[in-house]
């Protein structure tokens, strides 16, 4: 038996991504603590150091900024190793340039607090367009 439920938020970029989800309560750089080329984190100590980020939902407090991100993001993309979507509580103008320009949705300002509620490896479906996060958990 599976659990669902939703969670809503507001799409900052919009579209729908669906896939498995990767969550830590931090920040991560795309510019030093991420290779686009492999899509893992490479962040020496960060905590999800060593996670793949291609085709996955990366919920996580915010992006630290950098003017690489959407290079990077883009970067990943073309090789096939870009996350499929954001969820982040707060936003970094330059992760929101970087969705934009990748067509990556973004999801924010959301009811709850997705650290509490949601696990990584959790099924999760991010409508962006309708400002909603969607959970499936396996039993």
């Amino acid at each position: 038996m599976t659990e669902t439920f939703e969670i809503r938020g507001k799409g900052l970029v919009g579209g729908r991504a669906a896939g498995e989800a990767l969550v830590a309560d931090t920040t991560l750089s795309f510019w030093g603590e991420f290779d686009a080329v492999t899509g893992r984190v490479i962040g020496v100590g960060h905590p999800l150091e060593g996670q793949c980020l291609a085709g996955r939902v990366l919920i996580i407090r915010s992006t630290k900024g950098s003017s690489a991100t959407p290079m990077m993001l883009r970067l990943a993309a073309l090789e096939g190793k870009a996350p499929a979507a954001l969820v982040n509580l707060e936003v970094d103008s330059l992760a929101a340039l970087g969705c934009i320009v990748n067509g990556i949705p973004l999801l924010t300002e959301l009811a709850e607090n997705p650290f509490e509620k949601v696990r990584t490896g959790d099924y999760v479906i991010v409508d962006a367009d309708e400002g909603l996060l969607r959970v499936i958990r396996p039993a």
